[in-house]
Protein backbone atom coordinates (compact mmCIF):
# COMPACT_ATOMS: atom_id res chain seq x y z
CA UNK A 1 0.00 0.00 0.00
CA UNK A 2 1.07 3.56 -0.98
CA UNK A 3 -0.02 6.38 0.72
CA UNK A 4 -1.23 9.15 -2.08
CA UNK A 5 -3.03 11.87 -0.29
CA UNK A 6 -3.95 12.80 3.38
CA UNK A 7 -6.45 15.33 4.15
CA UNK A 8 -8.23 17.41 6.82
CA UNK A 9 -10.99 14.12 7.06
CA UNK A 10 -9.33 11.75 4.50
CA UNK A 11 -6.35 9.86 3.62
CA UNK A 12 -5.72 8.17 0.13
CA UNK A 13 -4.35 4.67 -0.20
CA UNK A 14 -3.02 2.95 -3.57
CA UNK A 15 -2.85 -0.41 -3.78
CA UNK A 16 -0.69 -1.84 -6.40
CA UNK A 17 -1.51 -5.52 -6.68
CA UNK A 18 -5.29 -4.53 -6.85
CA UNK A 19 -5.27 -1.14 -8.57
CA UNK A 20 -7.21 0.25 -6.32
CA UNK A 21 -7.89 3.16 -4.97
CA UNK A 22 -8.60 3.33 -0.84
CA UNK A 23 -9.57 6.11 0.67
CA UNK A 24 -10.40 6.18 4.34
CA UNK A 25 -12.91 8.89 6.14
CA UNK A 26 -12.23 10.69 9.94
CA UNK A 27 -14.68 13.31 9.86
CA UNK A 28 -15.09 15.39 12.88
CA UNK A 29 -17.76 14.81 15.77
CA UNK A 30 -20.21 17.40 14.03
CA UNK A 31 -20.50 15.66 10.51
CA UNK A 32 -20.63 12.45 12.44
CA UNK A 33 -23.78 13.38 14.09
CA UNK A 34 -24.81 14.86 11.01
CA UNK A 35 -24.20 11.30 9.05
CA UNK A 36 -25.84 9.74 12.07
CA UNK A 37 -29.12 11.44 12.10
CA UNK A 38 -29.35 11.20 8.78
CA UNK A 39 -28.95 14.97 7.86
CA UNK A 40 -25.82 14.24 5.54
CA UNK A 41 -25.02 10.93 3.63
CA UNK A 42 -21.97 8.65 4.75
CA UNK A 43 -18.74 9.56 3.04
CA UNK A 44 -18.54 6.40 1.04
CA UNK A 45 -22.41 5.83 0.62
CA UNK A 46 -22.24 9.48 -0.61
CA UNK A 47 -19.79 8.53 -3.50
CA UNK A 48 -21.73 5.87 -4.41
CA UNK A 49 -25.11 8.13 -4.53
CA UNK A 50 -23.58 10.44 -6.54
CA UNK A 51 -21.71 8.56 -8.93
CA UNK A 52 -25.59 7.18 -9.82
CA UNK A 53 -26.58 10.62 -10.23
CA UNK A 54 -23.75 11.43 -12.76
CA UNK A 55 -24.08 8.11 -14.16
CA UNK A 56 -27.86 9.19 -15.63
CA UNK A 57 -26.45 12.57 -16.58
CA UNK A 58 -24.12 11.02 -19.08
CA UNK A 59 -20.78 11.38 -16.74
CA UNK A 60 -18.60 9.20 -16.09
CA UNK A 61 -16.98 8.12 -12.76
CA UNK A 62 -14.53 5.83 -11.50
CA UNK A 63 -15.60 1.87 -10.86
CA UNK A 64 -16.26 1.41 -7.45
CA UNK A 65 -15.25 -1.63 -5.65
CA UNK A 66 -16.35 -1.17 -2.37
CA UNK A 67 -18.54 1.27 -0.26
CA UNK A 68 -18.65 1.74 3.60
CA UNK A 69 -19.87 4.66 5.76
CA UNK A 70 -15.84 5.43 6.13
CA UNK A 71 -13.81 3.13 3.67
CA UNK A 72 -14.38 3.75 -0.61
CA UNK A 73 -12.41 2.09 -2.65
CA UNK A 74 -12.10 2.40 -6.39
CA UNK A 75 -10.59 1.43 -9.38
CA UNK A 76 -7.80 2.85 -11.17
CA UNK A 77 -8.83 4.89 -13.42
CA UNK A 78 -5.68 5.08 -15.30
CA UNK A 79 -6.10 8.63 -16.67
CA UNK A 80 -4.67 11.65 -17.17
CA UNK A 81 -5.81 14.77 -15.36
CA UNK A 82 -8.19 16.82 -17.35
CA UNK A 83 -5.95 19.84 -16.10
CA UNK A 84 -3.22 18.87 -18.57
CA UNK A 85 -5.08 18.88 -21.44
CA UNK A 86 -7.98 21.21 -21.12
CA UNK A 87 -5.56 24.31 -22.35
CA UNK A 88 -4.99 22.57 -26.15
CA UNK A 89 -8.23 20.94 -26.60
CA UNK A 90 -11.56 22.27 -27.47
CA UNK A 91 -13.47 19.12 -27.40
CA UNK A 92 -12.13 18.65 -23.96
CA UNK A 93 -13.15 22.58 -23.61
CA UNK A 94 -16.51 21.63 -24.59
CA UNK A 95 -17.01 18.57 -22.84
CA UNK A 96 -16.11 19.55 -19.48
CA UNK A 97 -18.80 22.79 -19.77
CA UNK A 98 -21.70 20.84 -20.56
CA UNK A 99 -20.23 18.36 -17.39
CA UNK A 100 -20.76 21.93 -15.76
CA UNK A 101 -23.85 23.45 -17.10
CA UNK A 102 -25.57 19.46 -16.11
CA UNK A 103 -24.85 19.63 -12.53
CA UNK A 104 -25.72 23.28 -12.07
CA UNK A 105 -28.96 22.59 -14.02
CA UNK A 106 -29.60 19.38 -11.67
CA UNK A 107 -28.47 21.03 -8.67
CA UNK A 108 -25.50 18.76 -7.69
CA UNK A 109 -22.97 20.94 -5.60
CA UNK A 110 -19.32 20.81 -5.21
CA UNK A 111 -16.79 23.36 -4.38
CA UNK A 112 -14.01 20.95 -6.27
CA UNK A 113 -15.12 20.84 -9.65
CA UNK A 114 -11.66 22.40 -10.45
CA UNK A 115 -9.94 20.50 -13.44
CA UNK A 116 -7.60 18.32 -11.63
CA UNK A 117 -10.68 16.88 -9.80
CA UNK A 118 -11.46 15.66 -13.47
CA UNK A 119 -9.52 13.00 -15.36
CA UNK A 120 -9.34 11.98 -19.09
CA UNK A 121 -9.20 8.70 -20.68
CA UNK A 122 -10.11 7.76 -24.25
CA UNK A 123 -10.96 11.04 -24.90
CA UNK A 124 -13.68 10.98 -22.11
CA UNK A 125 -14.05 13.15 -19.22
CA UNK A 126 -13.82 10.67 -15.49
CA UNK A 127 -15.48 12.56 -12.33
CA UNK A 128 -13.39 12.04 -9.62
CA UNK A 129 -13.27 13.03 -5.53
CA UNK A 130 -17.36 12.86 -5.65
CA UNK A 131 -17.43 12.27 -1.62
CA UNK A 132 -17.08 16.27 -1.90
CA UNK A 133 -20.38 16.35 -4.20
CA UNK A 134 -23.76 17.53 -2.73
CA UNK A 135 -27.01 15.87 -4.54
CA UNK A 136 -29.80 17.69 -3.23
CA UNK A 137 -32.23 15.16 -0.34
CA UNK A 138 -35.09 18.06 0.41
CA UNK A 139 -33.06 21.27 0.95
CA UNK A 140 -31.13 22.50 -2.67
CA UNK A 141 -28.20 24.70 -3.00
CA UNK A 142 -28.94 28.17 -4.40
CA UNK A 143 -27.25 28.00 -8.07
CA UNK A 144 -25.60 31.25 -7.43
CA UNK A 145 -23.49 29.32 -4.76
CA UNK A 146 -22.70 26.64 -7.42
CA UNK A 147 -22.06 30.01 -9.77
CA UNK A 148 -19.39 31.46 -6.81
CA UNK A 149 -17.98 28.51 -5.91
CA UNK A 150 -17.62 27.77 -9.70
CA UNK A 151 -15.39 31.18 -10.19
CA UNK A 152 -12.88 30.94 -7.51
CA UNK A 153 -12.16 27.18 -9.26
CA UNK A 154 -11.97 28.47 -12.83
CA UNK A 155 -9.06 31.46 -11.94
CA UNK A 156 -5.92 32.22 -14.39
CA UNK A 157 -5.59 30.28 -17.14
CA UNK A 158 -8.80 28.76 -17.04
CA UNK A 159 -11.26 31.42 -16.44
CA UNK A 160 -12.14 31.13 -19.82
CA UNK A 161 -13.73 27.68 -19.12
CA UNK A 162 -16.06 30.06 -16.15
CA UNK A 163 -16.86 32.68 -18.63
CA UNK A 164 -18.01 29.67 -21.68
CA UNK A 165 -20.35 27.96 -18.46
CA UNK A 166 -21.87 31.29 -18.05
CA UNK A 167 -22.47 32.10 -21.02
CA UNK A 168 -24.05 28.67 -22.00
CA UNK A 169 -26.06 28.81 -18.57
CA UNK A 170 -26.95 32.44 -20.20
CA UNK A 171 -25.91 34.23 -16.78
CA UNK A 172 -24.33 37.91 -16.58
CA UNK A 173 -20.78 37.65 -15.55
CA UNK A 174 -20.22 38.73 -12.20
Amino acid sequence: MQLIQTGKYSSVHYDPEHDTFIKTFSPNITDRWRYRLGIRRYPGYNFRYVAKRLSLLGIQAPEIIESKRYRLVTANVNGVPLKQLIQDDPVLQQRYVDILVALYRDRIHCRGLHTDNFLVKNGEIIAIDLDAYKAPRIFTYPHQEFIDCLSRSLKGEEAFLFQRFLQAIEAPAS
